[in-house]
């Protein structure tokens, strides 16, 4: 069994504090705590958390570890207490007023019953979140499960344009295809986000070949035509092409597609940049 145990904030210091309320806050701890949100669907998770303060947030996340480069975060789930500020100690003490956190089992979170195909996590405010997936969790020898999350990337998942490949009035098309792609693979349903792929392609093919007023299954053909063989450009470009068919189920009698096809999506995007030898991953030694 697990014993009652409870993160408490003070909001004057900020201090954290982990342990049992009721024998009062022995020393701050230096942990990454942050205000979550937890969906069933990546659909409902892009809205992003209604809050923007850890105080009224029902749960939060405390952080244990997190891996930049695989973006894994592991850690645990604590749920609000009904009534705030708590007071810690026995009896308690005025001065250690704290916000204070329950710990959550994370079938308790879900309430029980069998696991959804997919949950979702949003960490953060609603001006400024990131989304994570939950990939595993398991149960630590305290009883308490610690979650492992997979972190959806907001930064660096695009190449970088090389500087003088392509005209002015190019670049800026180019660089405007790429925000519309950015934007949606932060924030847009997967649909959204094959789409906005397939319309980069689109602008990319069309300078290549200096060709306007096409679609992408025009231009891959003539992308053919041109290299007179099947090259790696045009089976991505195909490939997106596919996926954003796909994207009608009630006409391809397909599922709905993922989150998995839209992150295929924007890896096409990023290949045809660097086949095209437009584009560079950036050597960052962090």
């Amino acid at each position: 069994m697990v014993q009652l145990k409870n993160l408490g904030i003070d909001k004057d210091t900020g201090d954290i504090y982990i342990g049992s309320r009721d024998r009062g806050p022995e020393r701050a701890r230096h942990v990454p705590v942050f205000p979550v949100r937890i969906w069933g669907k990546l659909p409902d998770a892009i809205s992003g958390p209604e809050v923007d303060s850890f105080i009224v947030s029902e749960y939060v996340f405390q952080e244990v570890s997190f891996d930049p480069v695989s973006q894994i975060r592991r850690g645990y789930v604590w749920h609000r207490m009904d009534s705030q500020p708590q007071y810690w100690g026995h009896p308690p003490r005025q001065e250690a007023r704290l916000v204070t956190f329950q710990y959550q089992g994370f079938q308790g979170v879900l309430g029980g019953g069998e696991l959804p195909s997919q949950v979702m996590f949003t960490f953060g405010s609603q001006s400024n979140f990131t989304i994570g997936e939950l990939v595993h969790f398991e149960t630590d020898a305290i009883g308490q499960e610690l979650l492992t999350i997979k972190m959806r990337p907001q930064f660096g998942f695009l190449p970088h344009i090389k500087e003088g490949v392509l005209s002015k009035e190019d670049q800026r098309r180019v660089e405007s295809a790429l925000d519309d792609v950015v934007q949606g693979f932060r924030s847009s349903p997967p649909a959204s986000v094959i789409d906005r792929c397939r319309d980069a392609l689109t602008v990319f093919l069309s300078i290549e070949l200096q060709i306007s007023g096409k679609d992408l299954g025009y231009l891959i053909k003539k992308y053919d035509a041109v290299t007179e063989t099947r090259t790696v450009v045009a089976s991505l470009a195909h490939t997106v092409a596919r996926l954003h068919a796909r994207g009608k189920p009630a006409e391809t009698k397909f599922p709905p597609v993922s989150d998995r096809q839209a992150e295929l999506a924007v890896g096409a995007v990023s290949e045809v940049l660097v086949s095209l030898r437009w584009a560079t991953w950036s050597q960052v030694v962090i």
